[in-house]
């Protein structure tokens, strides 16, 4: 980790035993568990410019009050002129399995319904999410609003199972929307680890926040998402991830709007 972060830390971790690093981004966040004086931590720093990164690191901290009960606790955050620094609660938990077959699948959905139990937090009424925007009709567009808290990116390495708790974690872009959208972004992500479309649409539609949704904005999201995908797959063809992804949304679409 950057000499300059570990120094803008310091006075909230003590002086810096061990630095394990989670991931080096590239222009985006840097991650390490510490462990200092002071405690154990999981850091996120992120470039202070402005932009897309340093924007969805301060709703990151923004939301967590919020989300606690699903989420680490944000201990501490501190910035200078290079960087915004997180500092969460380190927990013991591990990576989730959503393949076809896993007994992590109903601890999935049990958070997914824990999260649509939470009320929108006053500091999320204008995070209005328009991400689907650009993909769809002017209905389709109104039927994707809403005021559900929403979690978009519910894949496997963002639920971290515990002994006894399920965490959500990388609140970077928690949006208000639709109650559609979160159970319909971890359907596609079931699709794209190996479940059906049928099979997806089995667990997701035990989630309450599916239960609530309407079968018209569920099926304005499908489409929409398809066309997402296809899109960025196509920008960026040299990663296959996103192809994937664009494989999953359209099997999903075909699924929900046949």
């Amino acid at each position: 980790m950057d000499n300059h972060i570990t120094q803008l830390i310091q006075p909230h971790t003590g002086d810096i035993h061990q630095t394990v690093p989670v991931t080096e981004g590239y222009g985006a966040s840097t991650t390490a568990v510490i462990t200092g004086t002071r405690g154990e931590f999981f850091v996120k720093a992120t470039p202070n410019r402005a932009g897309g990164h340093l924007d969805a690191a301060r709703r990151e901290a923004a939301v967590n009050p919020a989300v606690r009960t699903l989420s680490p606790a944000l201990q501490w955050q501190v910035e200078n002129e290079e960087w915004f620094v997180l500092g969460f609660e380190v927990v013991q938990g591990r990576t989730a399995d959503i393949t076809p077959g896993s007994a992590d699948l109903p601890r999935i959905i049990d958070a997914v319904d824990q999260l649509a139990a939470v009320p929108l937090p006053e500091v999320a009424e204008g995070w209005e999410d328009v991400r689907w925007d650009r993909f769809a009709t002017k209905e389709e567009q109104q039927l994707l609003r809403g005021d559900a808290l929403t979690h978009t990116d519910l894949h496997e390495h963002n639920v971290l199972l515990g002994e006894e708790r399920t965490w959500i974690v990388d609140w970077e872009w928690p949006t208000r929307g639709a109650e559609a959208l979160t159970p319909s972004c971890l359907a596609v992500q079931l699709v794209a680890a190996g479940h059906s479309p049928a099979a997806a649409e089995g667990w997701v539609a035990g989630c309450q926040a599916w239960k609530r949704a309407t079968p018209e904005s569920l099926d304005a999201f499908a489409r929409a998402n398809a066309r997402l995908h296809h899109y960025f797959a196509e920008l960026r063809s040299e990663e296959k991830w996103l192809a994937d992804m664009a494989v999953a949304a359209q099997a999903w679409a075909e699924h929900r709007c046949a």
